[in-house]
């Protein structure tokens, strides 16, 4: 059965946005009932968000009350998640202080409040008004969630904290909120991306690896529970709830991993590193001459077989995407490099999309059947768990 949302809609600017969280949560396979206040209504209709989500939009609590039922108590209990986004300062107000005037606000008084996520939008001042911020931390003392606005161009031309937090992040929130928090406590660090080894001060060799892999791991690890570094090289991804420190080469990302590792508890080096490096580096941009032109390589430094001389207490996850022997080489890199297990993929997983993995420890080897990325990481991260205990 599908899992059932709330959508709580207030009067502010940013109420259009309801529409695109509505059409997300729906596409991500929630089953969306949408409330909004009178105030709402002045900024998108309930004839918008009832296409999208197929469902009766309610708005005033006599006028759309089934007499079979009391509606605030029906919508209140039967939901798995009440998400008011945007929320604002009255609303917030409102159900901080008790007060339920309309049908949203009745709701939430008779909800259960560690199944209410409140995402604000409003003027800068008004967050920051004292009485507002008191506001916020009573409920989360009670068990609401929040998630924080964004700092950018408000509504009214300043620009401060306030605005509704992106769409993407919210959708991942409510991701996040239904996510099992088997990793609480722990901290997980993740190397991902593509290197670069720079030939003169424009040109660089690499690779096609996008790091959607090890971002992937990284939502999935923040969904639950644990307390995510994202060492990141070259790649434009965005993760929402993660410390992500951006590298270019492989010294500068030995020299975060290598820093990030002692405090680790579980370890992912899903980053594509250079294997190898041009042996002289052109201070001045090399000049087209009319001749062949060859470069010298040299092996570059080894990380992961650095992070396994290193290891005590961490779980060491490595990555091995090749193109013949898979499981052969699998193995003796798992070896060779202390590793506690490795994933290896093929060649062809490689800037896409979806993947198919098998996890290899010393004696067992696990299928995963192939999946979009995203939802590999969980059954990389839920596996690696039970194959450990």
């Amino acid at each position: 059965m599908k899992r059932k949302i709330l959508l709580g809609v207030t009067g502010s600017i940013a109420a259009y946005k309801s529409a695109e969280i509505a059409s997300g949560l729906t596409q991500a396979g929630y089953n969306v009932q949408v409330v909004m206040t009178a105030s709402a209504v002045k900024f998108i209709t309930p004839l918008t968000l009832e296409t999208i989500t197929k469902n009766k939009v309610y708005v005033d609590m006599f006028i759309d009350e089934d007499h079979t039922q009391v509606t605030h108590i029906t919508l209140a209990t039967e939901s798995d998640l009440i998400l008011i986004a945007p929320a604002t300062y009255n609303m917030i107000a409102k159900t901080a202080t008790g007060i339920a005037d309309n049908l949203l606000s009745a709701i939430l008084a008779a909800a259960n409040w560690d199944r209410v996520i409140f995402a604000p939008a409003m003027n800068a001042n008004m967050y920051h008004n004292p009485i507002n911020l008191q506001n916020i931390e009573k409920l989360q003392q009670h068990g609401c969630n929040f998630i924080e606005p964004d700092e950018g161009m408000l509504a009214c031309g300043t620009t401060g904290k306030g605005r509704l937090k992106n769409v993407p992040a919210i959708l991942e929130a409510v991701e996040g909120y239904f996510c099992e928090k088997i990793l609480t406590n722990r901290k997980v660090l993740i190397s991902a991306g593509a290197t670069r080894e720079y030939i003169d001060p424009i040109r660089f060799i690499s690779n096609t690896s996008t790091g959607l892999m090890g971002v992937s791991l990284a939502k999935a690890c923040r969904n639950m529970g644990a307390d995510v570094t994202l060492v990141l090289a070259n790649s434009p991804l965005e993760v929402n709830g993660v410390k992500i420190i951006r590298v270019d080469t492989v010294a500068q990302m030995r020299e975060e991993v290598i820093r990030e590792f002692k405090n680790t508890d579980y370890a992912f080096a899903a980053a594509a590193v250079s294997d190898y490096k041009p042996k002289a580096y052109s201070q001045s941009k090399i000049k087209k001459t009319g001749e062949a032109m060859s470069l010298e390589f040299e092996e570059n430094i080894d990380i992961l077989a650095e992070l396994g001389h290193l290891k005590q207490k961490q779980v060491l996850i490595g990555f091995a995407a090749e193109s013949d022997d898979l499981f052969k080489n699998a193995r003796t890199k798992l070896e060779k490099k202390s590793l506690d297990m490795i994933i290896a993929n093929n060649l062809s997983n490689f800037a896409a999309n979806d993947g198919k993995v098998w996890l290899i420890t010393s004696d067992k080897t696990v299928e995963l059947e192939k999946r979009p990325k995203e939802k590999l990481a969980y059954d990389i991260v839920r596996t690696i768990l039970k194959v450990g205990d």
